[in-house]
């Protein structure tokens, strides 16, 4: 149990690390979101790297930095889903994928495709973003590529709705404390028996959701 408990506060700070990082970037890109040419381009590039990847045995010792790579590409290709759906469908996106990712954490939830692709070690592996371990230089396993994407077309869609930077920027702190509920929660249950992890897109969009009714009015 010690082992257990020191893997997940190295796992939480890796969490807020890359976090924090991916945020910032997230930004940096929305903030050039006008720029369609390289926006499309860099999301039709990581499309097909993660096409690729996804297809390929991986390697251990790739996986921080290829899941860097995947978070990166990630990121451009939610800025730009964010950036050209309507507001109708990304209301339904913002609601539907905590729906779905809270379910597949459930035994009813157990056959869907996002519970099955979880249960695949292989695939799930590269679908994963990690940091390297303080001690050994192991892959530490933080949140999942879809988390993600999910918070960067939140904060895309902010961007819409306000075309200010400053609500990206309190959009990010408002994921990130979303984020934080998340950690603390799980530092709480992850000793249970009935523990399979927890729905990292529900509470960071809770504590999104009052600035998103704001810039809806």
């Amino acid at each position: 149990m010690p082992n257990l408990k020191e893997k997940l506060i190295e796992s939480i700070i890796h969490s807020i690390i890359i976090m924090i990082i991916s945020l910032f970037i997230t930004y940096i890109i929305i903030m050039n979101s006008y720029n369609i040419f390289w926006m499309s381009f860099f999301s039709f590039i990581g499309l097909i790297f993660l096409i690729i990847y996804i297809r390929k045995p991986y390697k251990k010792e790739y996986l921080v930095i290829n899941s860097w790579l995947c978070m990166i590409f990630i990121i451009f290709i939610g800025s730009l889903i964010g950036k050209f759906i309507p507001l109708s469908t990304l209301i339904v996106l913002s609601i539907g994928i905590p729906i779905v990712d809270i379910i597949s954490f459930t035994k009813a939830g157990s056959k869907t495709a996002n519970a099955k692709v979880m249960a695949n070690k292989n695939s799930m592996a590269k679908l994963i973003v990690y940091g390297k371990s303080f001690k050994n230089n192991n892959p530490i396993p933080t949140k999942g590529l879809g988390d993600f994407l999910f918070y960067t077309i939140l904060l895309s869609g902010i961007y819409k709705l306000s075309s200010d930077f400053n609500f990206i920027l309190y959009g990010a702190g408002l994921i990130f404390l979303g984020c934080t509920i998340n950690w603390i929660i799980v530092c709480f249950i992850y000793n249970k028996k009935w523990y399979k992890g927890f729905p990292a897109t529900f509470i960071p969009l809770i504590s999104v959701l009052p600035l998103f009714l704001k810039l809806m009015k």
